[in-house]
């Protein structure tokens, strides 16, 4: 389990929030989605990537940029 780091919420307010965490045993950042119930949905690894790039991530999918692909 990794170190929660910073949450995003999503905008327009109400709509969930994404928060990163970084994993220091193996050295990689991951987002976990939550909807507006608060409710886990989803966790995105990003192995290799900067916090920077994970940051963007986050904060693309809390203004509607970013959308999740689905599996």
């Amino acid at each position: 389990m990794g170190r929660h780091i910073s949450t995003y919420w999503a905008d327009p307010p109400g709509e969930g929030k994404c928060e990163i965490h970084f994993d220091f045993r193996e050295e990689y950042a991951y987002i976990k989605y939550f909807d507006a119930n608060n409710t886990f949905f989803f966790k995105e690894e990003f192995a290799g990537k900067s916090m920077r790039y994970v940051e963007d991530a986050a904060e693309n999918w809390a203004l509607g940029i970013k959308k999740l692909e689905k599996s």
